[in-house]
């Protein structure tokens, strides 16, 4: 009898293992199709859903508007907002705006003409997955896309960044 509690106990362990296998694959496969994703540009499967309209992000000028989600206490998020204090100088073709929870990412962009806009409500509202994320809208306060940025690189290809000679 107890050769069978053994055996049964020795086929459940391998059971789980090749369970945990299953698993790892799984969710390799899924990080995966995330990083491609990302790679590409292409939308979160959250960002395909209808897209948000924000009064707030309209803009009279027909020009579209740029706001970078942070959060208080992303290193990423901080350099994000560095970067897009340094090229708030005319370069972006848009009206930028920083938005987060926190009175201390305000600090990040102060002196530059950049709208820090500190407002958990409307940070609910706008409800990216992500942090540092850049979501553009329309002229008319309609979200047209949000991406997830990782770097400065990417921040200044999706804000179509103009060099300094280019400047108008």
């Amino acid at each position: 009898m107890q050769n069978i509690v053994n055996s049964l106990a020795v086929l459940s362990f391998l059971g789980m293992v090749i369970a945990l296998f299953a698993l790892s694959a799984l969710l390799r496969m899924v990080r995966d199709l995330q990083q491609a994703a990302l790679a590409t540009g292409a939308p979160a499967p959250s960002a395909v859903a209808a897209a948000r309209t924000v009064p707030r992000f309209a803009s009279p000028d027909e020009r579209p508007t740029f706001v970078l989600v942070v959060t208080e206490h992303c290193q990423s998020c901080r350099e994000r907002a560095a970067r897009l204090a340094a090229v708030s100088d005319g370069r972006v073709g848009g009206h930028l705006k920083l938005l987060s929870a926190a009175d201390a990412c305000a600090e990040w962009t102060a002196g530059t003409d950049i709208e820090s806009i500190v407002n958990a409500d409307l940070l609910g509202a706008v409800a990216v997955g992500v942090t540092p994320s850049l979501v553009k809208y329309a002229p008319d306060g309609a979200e047209i896309w949000r991406r997830a940025v990782g770097s400065d690189d990417d921040l200044d290809r999706h804000l179509e960044v103009r060099s300094s000679a280019n400047v108008r």
